[in-house]
C-alpha cells in the first residue's frame, strides 16, 4: 500500500476531542495547537507534502528506507522549528544550542507520540532508544536533507498559511504517517526505534543551521526576448549549455553563485539540486531534454560504473535509467516526450 494511500485513511481526529488533550496542554503554551481551522491547515499541508515526498523518498533495493524517510520527515520538522527559534544569520551546517529548542522540541515529540497513540501506538511505553541498529540508521546527513527537500516543504507549509512553529507540528503528522506504515503495514523496523529515530531527527534539525531557501530556485533561463524555444531543457557541460540556451532559446540549469557556496561550506554535492531542477521541468512534462556538444550513448558507457562522473554525465545516468517511467524517449543525444 502506497504512504499516501494510507495517510488518505487516516482518521481526523480533533485535538480538542482527544482524551490525551491535557498531556499536550501542559507541555503546549501556544493556542493555535488546538485550533480547528489550524488543524486543519496542518493536515492539509501536511497531505500535500506527503504527496511530493512519496515521489521523492530516499530508496533502498527499491523501497523506502524506514530509518531514513523516518529522520527526514522529522529533521525538516526540526529544521522549522530552528527557523521559529532563531532569527540570526548563521552559517549552515553550524551547530546552534539554544535553552528555547531545548524546551521546544520534546513538545513536538509530545505531538507526535499523541497521533501515534490516535492510531493505537503508545511510543511512550518504553525508554527512548537512542542507539539505532546499523540496518536503521539514516542513510542521508542534515545538511544533505535540509539542501534536498527544505525549499518545497517550506514552500507547501506557506501555501497552508503556516508560521514555521506550525509547519514543524505539521512535520509531527507527516512522522506519524510514514510511523504507522513502516510500524504497521511494511513492519521493516521497530516502533520503539522508529520513535528514537524520530526524535533525534527533531533534534538534529531544529539545532543545525541550514543553508537558506533558494531565491527563485536554481532552474534558469534567458530573458524573454531572446527566448524563441521554452519548450527544450538544454543540459551538457555548464558553459556549453548556457550558451546553447543563449543562441538557439530554451532553459537551462544554473546555481545561484550564493547557493553554490552554502553547498560548498556545507560539503554538500550540488548534483542533488540539478537531479531535482531536472525532475521538476520533467513534472512540468518539458517536451524535450538536449544535451549539447555530449555524445550520450559514449559518455553512459564510459562512466556507467564510475561514482565520480561530471554532474552533466551523473544526469545522463538518471536519465538513461528513469525517463521511460515519465514518459520520456531517447533519440540520438535527446529524450522526447512520447504523445
Amino acid at each position: 500500500m502506497p504512504l499516501f494511500d494510507l495517510f488518505k485513511k487516516a482518521p481526523k481526529k480533533e485535538l480538542t476531542k482527544a482524551p490525551q488533550k491535557e498531556l499536550l496542554k501542559s507541555s503546549m503554551t501556544d493556542d493555535s495547537l488546538f485550533s480547528p481551522e489550524m488543524q486543519k491547515k496542518r493536515y492539509e499541508a501536511a497531505t500535500e507534502f506527503m504527496k511530493i515526498f512519496q515521489e521523492r523518498m530516499p530508496l533502498v533495493g527499491g523501497k523506502p528506507h524506514a530509518g531514513t524517510v523516518l529522520s527526514t520527515a522529522a529533521r525538516l520538522a526540526g529544521t522549522s522549528l530552528y527557523r521559529s527559534i532563531n532569527k540570526k544569520d548563521i552559517a549552515p551546517g553550524v551547530i546552534v544550542l539554544s535553552e528555547e529548542v531545548n524546551e521546544a522540541y520534546p513538545q513536538l515529540l509530545n505531538l507526535f507520540a499523541f497521533y501515534c497513540k490516535q492510531n493505537g501506538m503508545d511510543v511512550m511505553a518504553r525508554p527512548l532508544v537512542t542507539k539505532f541498529p546499523q540496518q536503521d540508521k539514516p542513510l542521508m546527513e542534515v545538511a544533505q536533507v535540509q539542501a534536498e527537500y527544505q525549499d518545497q516543504y517550506d514552500e507547501v507549509m506557506r501555501k497552508h498559511g503556516l508560521d514555521y512553529l506550525n509547519g514543524a507540528r505539521a512535520g509531527m503528522v507527516v512522522c506519524s504517517i510514514i510511523f504507522q506504515y513502516h510500524c504497521t503495514v511494511a513492519k521493516d523496523i521497530d516502533p520503539y526505534v522508529a520513535t528514537g529515530i524520530v526524535a533525534m531527527g527533531v533534534v538534529e534539525g531544529a539545532k543545525t543551521a541550514p543553508p537558506p531557501f533558494r531565491p527563485g530556485g536554481p532552474i534558469s533561463s534567458v530573458s524573454e526576448e531572446k527566448v524563441r524555444n521554452k519548450n527544450r531543457l538544454v543540459l551538457g557541460e555548464r558553459d556549453a549549455a548556457i550558451q546553447e540556451a543563449l543562441d538557439n532559446g530554451g532553459v537551462f540549469i544554473d546555481l545561484n553563485p550564493m547557493v553554490l557556496k552554502t553547498l560548498q561550506q556545507g560539503n554538500i554535492d550540488p548534483y542533488i539540486i540539478y537531479e531535482q531542477a531536472l525532475k521538476n521541468q520533467i513534472d512540468a512534462k518539458i517536451p524535450r531534454i538536449d544535451f549539447v556538444k555530449a555524445d550520450v550513448d559514449k559518455l553512459f558507457d564510459e562512466w556507467k560504473s564510475q561514482v565520480d562522473a561530471p554532474i552533466h554525465v551523473r544526469l545522463i545516468l538518471w536519465l538513461k535509467n528513469n525517463a521511460p517511467t515519465y514518459g520520456y524517449e531517447q533519440n540520438g543525444n535527446s529524450w522526447i516526450l512520447k504523445q
